[in-house]
């Protein structure tokens, strides 16, 4: 191969690389105070729970949730079996409790009201179904607004709503229980709560939005603050609720639906287009406000009311630092890896490089892809026992094609022939490698199961990377070079270089 066509083929190949690099490992904010994010195919990738995160994409409703908190929504016609004992254990027989029915049937985990969530039969009616739908959807919104690694809603039987957030983020408590508020945002002032008028009186052809138009959560320095935009109708307003503020000291009271979440005391009137609240908020706390105030601006009266049982903390199997470990344990291979190809092999080794970043973000990029894939300790040791595999495979082309060019051949034949001689033992041993991890995948179960395929189909990447990127990578770096001998750091036994 030419040198020019080398240098062109090796930048093409550079390029491919960093952009499968920037596309699989880079995350950041960008946009106005970091409100839009760019998120890296390795943190879209589900996590397992023993690593503090999310169980995985194919997880049931009753699967293990660990490293977190979690809890679910019911909606109003909708209490579990435990609350119906608690009420009617002693008068199963009275009127409110002959009210529910079991669903979905003798040995269902809840009880529908009839009239609200069903009909007389016990089958749900389908303007609970359409309000159902509508809650799930501005739950799951509030949930993917906090871009927390992790996060998950999941509907339960189209009755009840799972949620979870991961122990990693700051405030996930306060998220789970805060999100489960539905209804209209509402502001009221006035010397106490039960006092309080509303400050917009919204009227039959209008909406919170004409008052207020966006709810944002900000930081300064330590300081982190929820950010409220009126509108100049807004403004009005509520410059005349606050009018006498300077005189009587009044308090602003934010609800969402029926729910209390801010009350600010104020002393003089107000009379801005911005509010800003801030207090005891660290940054993730403002933001999980924020969240739920902005998605209440476009509620209604008629949204489906949630009660949120009790939030349960899972804590990881593993611990809370396993996927910094993971990430440690990676970098010491690595290191280790790059190391020994250096030593041995000089400039050769950089073809090694490419041909395992190339293996590396096709795993990661399969990961992300496959819907049962996800990242645990287990599937990550199938995955190292597959990079230790491609290493070892270059390695023994490497020393195919050094015996050979110690013989006096030249480099190009020396390669050929080293990877004719050693082609099909590693080919076969690839080949039975990544059967036994399929094999073991059919009758495997649970994270076992997906650690199996996981090293069966590295596996069959490790194959291809060895027996042909390997061997083009090494054709269009070689070319770039006229010391072929003391780029490679072979040697012949008469002489040092060719």
């Amino acid at each position: 191969m030419g040198k020019k066509k080398s240098v062109v083929l090796l930048v093409i190949y550079t390029l491919l690389i960093a952009v499968l690099c920037f596309i699989c490992t880079v995350s950041f904010s960008y946009g106005t105070d970091g409100m839009y994010a760019f998120s890296s195919v390795m943190r879209m990738m589900e996590k397992d729970a023993d690593l503090g995160l999310a169980y995985g994409a194919n997880a049931d409703a009753g699967a293990y949730l660990g490293g977190g908190y979690s809890a679910v929504y019911y909606p109003e016609g909708v209490i579990s079996a435990r609350e119906y004992r608690d009420d009617f254990a002693d008068n199963p027989t009275s009127e409110e409790a002959q009210n529910y029915v079991r669903y979905p049937d003798e040995n269902g985990p809840v009880y529908l009201e009839k009239d609200v969530a069903c009909d007389a039969d016990g089958k749900m009616t389908n303007s609970f179904k359409t309000a159902f739908a509508d809650a799930l959807e501005t739950v799951t919104a509030r949930f993917a607004a906090l871009r927390a690694d992790g996060a998950r809603v999941e509907s339960v039987g189209g009755y009840a709503i799972r949620v979870f957030l991961p122990a990693m983020m700051d405030g996930e408590y306060t998220a789970v229980n805060l999100f489960a508020n539905t209804g209209e945002l509402s502001l009221r002032c006035g010397t106490d709560e039960a006092t309080a008028t509303d400050v917009f009186s919204v009227r039959s052809d209008e909406t919170i939005a004409d008052y207020v138009s966006a709810v944002n959560a900000r930081s300064a320095g330590e300081t982190a603050y929820v950010e409220f935009v009126f509108t100049d109708a807004g403004r009005e307003k509520l410059a005349d609720a606050t009018s006498g503020a300077a005189e009587t000291a009044v308090t602003l009271y934010f609800y969402v639906g029926d729910a209390l979440i801010i009350n600010l005391s104020v002393s003089e009137a107000y009379d801005q287009n911005t509010l800003y609240i801030s207090g005891s908020y660290t940054p993730e706390t403002a933001a999980t406000v924020a969240v739920l105030m902005s998605t209440a601006i476009g509620g209604s009266e008629d949204d489906l009311p949630l009660t949120p049982a009790d939030a349960y903390f899972h804590p990881a199997l593993y611990g809370e630092s396993t996927v910094w470990m993971l990430y440690l344990t990676f970098g010491i291979f690595f290191v280790a890896m790059m190391a020994f190809f250096f030593v041995r092999y000089h400039r050769l080794a950089f073809v090694h490089l490419y041909t395992y970043l190339l293996f590396l973000f096709v795993n990661i990029l399969c990961g992300w892809a496959i819907p049962f894939v996800y990242l645990s300790v287990e599937t990550f040791l199938a995955f190292l026992c597959a990079s230790v595999l491609l290493c070892v495979s270059d390695a023994v082309c490497f020393e195919s094609a050094r015996k050979e060019y110690a013989l006096g051949k030249t480099m190009t034949s020396s390669v050929k022939t080293g990877y004719k001689k050693c082609f099909w033992k590693l080919f076969d041993l690839h080949i039975v490698l990544a059967v036994i991890g399929f094999l073991t995948y059919a009758v495997a179960l649970s994270s076992l199961q997906t650690a199996a395929f996981v090293f069966g189909l590295a596996t069959v990447f490790s194959g291809l990377a060895s027996l042909a990127v390997n061997r083009f990578g090494w054709a269009v770096m070689m070319g770039t070079s006229k010391r072929q001998g003391a780029f490679c750091n072979f040697r012949r036994e008469e002489t040092d270089d060719e």
